[in-house]
């Protein structure tokens, strides 16, 4: 008897063994390890997706809008893309947000497909923009880090999500722009311009010097001659010209050119389709949190 109940009891035993290493492997077959190479997140629905749902509809859809005819504008060109997410959990933003990059595909297919992500986790108060091989000469590491510093940081520490996005996504642009069309920096405009007034003044200040020593000279010959007033007659004459010239020369020097204007928004060249399927991607850009 107490033979077939040690039987029993190591069958059973051996039945809940071989259960629980059936379970084990039917889990580890549906949690594939994780790989920078494949987007941990479902396929995305547009270039801005909001997994957290902390952005205004019509922020978003502005958004959407923006990066889709920023998209088809450029040469090349560039695709932009936004996800917000609650949390990575216990992985990296850097790896998550390289991965999301590289498994969508973000950026075109072609030699030239320039293309960049705006990750954000909400709950981890952090943030990354990943930025492909081919768009690091327009945004630099460093310049990406002070882009999201000025714009997103202060926002997001408001909790005003939509703003510091939107802020930061315009930056990007506006910075894209200038270099593919060979325009300078927007700051560096301003430099000159500042450089330039300062020029200006000091340059109409001598001319006034000047003037008041003309007058001065102009004034003692006609006194001197006496008796008849046609000898102040000549310096009458030149006195209108000397100002005259001054004067345009003052308003000529303190006109300044203005840089590249807000441009019309025009109409969108489609929907969106998709990214291009690029996601070269090799760990450039720049984060932190708030």
């Amino acid at each position: 008897m107490k033979t077939i109940l040690s039987s029993a009891k190591l069958s059973i035993f051996f039945f809940v063994l071989l259960f629980g290493l059936t379970i084990q492997s039917i889990f580890a077959q549906d949690s594939k390890p994780f790989s920078i190479n494949e987007s941990p997140l479902p396929a995305p629905t547009a270039p801005v997706n909001d997994y957290a749902g902390v952005l205004d509809e019509n922020i978003k859809a502005q958004l959407n809008q923006r990066l889709i005819e920023f998209r088809d504008k450029s040469n090349p060109r560039v695709e932009l893309a936004v996800v917000i997410v609650k949390t990575t959990g216990d992985r990296d933003i850097f790896d998550y947000s390289l991965a999301v990059s590289r498994g969508w595909g973000i950026g075109s297919k072609q030699t030239d497909n320039p293309s960049a992500l705006l990750f954000v986790a909400i709950d981890d108060r952090k943030y990354f923009t990943q930025v492909s091989r081919d768009l690091e000469d327009e945004l630099p590491d460093g310049l990406v880090g002070s882009l999201q510093r000025q714009y997103l940081v202060p926002a997001f520490k408001q909790g005003n999500y939509s703003k510091g996005i939107s802020d930061t996504i315009d930056a990007y642009i506006r910075t894209i722009q200038a270099k593919q069309s060979g325009v300078p920096a927007p700051t560096q405009p301003q430099e000159r311009n500042n450089k330039k007034s300062e020029g200006s003044l000091i340059g109409s200040g001598c001319c006034l010097i000047i003037l008041f020593i003309l007058m001065i000279i102009i004034f003692s010959r006609g006194g001197g001659r006496g008796g008849r007033g046609g000898g102040f007659g000549g310096g009458s004459f030149w006195l209108p010209v000397i100002l005259s010239s001054i004067v345009n020369s003052s308003s000529g020097s303190s006109s300044s050119g203005s840089s590249w204007g807000g441009g019309s928004s025009g109409d969108s060249g489609g929907g969106w389709g998709g990214f291009g399927g690029g996601g070269d991607f090799g760990g450039g850009g720049a984060g932190g949190d708030w």
